[in-house]
């Protein structure tokens, strides 16, 4: 019997209620199982996890079993990775051929629920590549208008996002930024110890003290160097 591993991928984004959660794309994947006859052994998850990213801690485990399995039967035949749909194994070119060089190279192979063509033909990997390439199109489509979108509604001057250091949203119009006066004394200050020889290290230490708390926690050399560079 072939021995399935089950991938799922979650990414929260603008468009999440059009997303699958990793539950209801287990779902599926389990139902493909059933229909093919494989037996599941593992099922691994990562639910807040990009399809840009190529380091998931999910992924890097259900490889890793991958390698474990066929190692331990090598006569067996490959261990299959189902996945439901190309866009959740990854929404980046490069990302995709990655994780799919890393999982024959673990000897497995990489199953679709959705019916996808698999790699065993020409055909198969021309299609693969074609529907990554969609994913990746999709992936940057989304994010050049969301980009767009917040960047046209901040030039009406509405602000979406954290405050950069020295402003806060307006209590009366959450979209729209003014000045934090504690920020701005801290901004003073930070130029003030800097031009006397302070190292950032120094000056975020002296703005917990002269100024307290940045935002319920302490002002670290990050912050210092942001509001520095501004």
């Amino acid at each position: 019997m072939t021995i399935a591993i089950i991938y799922t991928r979650f990414s929260p984004r603008p468009d999440v209620d059009q997303c699958s959660s990793c539950e209801k794309q287990e779902e599926r994947c389990i139902l493909h199982c059933g229909k093919k006859g494989y037996r599941i052994v593992a099922s691994f998850p990562d639910p807040d996890v990009s399809g840009g990213a190529l380091r998931r801690p999910g992924l890097e485990a259900a490889i890793e079993r991958i390698g474990t399995l066929t190692r331990a039967n090598p006569t067996e035949g490959k261990v299959v990775l189902v996945v439901d749909s190309v866009d959740r194994l990854a929404r980046d070119m490069l990302v995709n051929l990655t994780i799919r060089h890393q999982v024959e190279k673990a000897g497995g192979r990489i199953e679709y629920a959705n019916g996808t063509p698999v790699n065993d033909t020409p055909e198969g990997k021309l299609f693969s590549n074609i529907l990554a390439a969609f994913a990746a199109y999709e992936r940057d489509r989304v994010r050049h208008a969301t980009s767009r979108g917040m960047k046209k509604r901040q030039a009406n001057g509405e602000w979406f996002g954290k405050p950069p250091v020295g402003f806060m949203l307006d209590p009366e119009c959450k979209t729209r930024l003014i000045k934090c006066p504690l920020e701005q004394e801290a901004i003073i200050e930070a130029g003030h110890l800097l031009r006397n020889g302070y190292s950032v290290e120094q000056i975020a230490i002296e703005l917990g003290i002269l100024i307290g708390l940045f935002r319920g926690g302490p002002w670290t050399v990050k912050t210092v160097k942001k509001m520095l560079k501004s």
